[in-house]
């Protein structure tokens, strides 16, 4: 079972961050998947999501240098 982007028909999927708009999405168990090849954002199911990446951490703020 693979999923693939709408926009390209790339399988380089990743789970994108989570926004205030996928509460419904998430209610009809669709979880928010972003194209790793052409950056477009759609909707898969939660049990497919779940085998997927996770998206990369968002920095906040000035990193520390050592």
């Amino acid at each position: 079972m693979s999923l693939y982007c709408q926009e390209c028909g790339s399988s380089n999927l990743r789970r994108a961050h989570f926004r205030f708009s996928d509460v419904f999405g998430l209610l009809t168990l669709r979880y928010p998947v972003r194209c790793r090849s052409c950056k477009s954002r759609g909707h898969a199911r939660i049990r497919q999501a779940r085998l997927l990446p996770v998206a990369p951490t968002r920095r906040t703020g000035v990193e520390k240098v050592s």
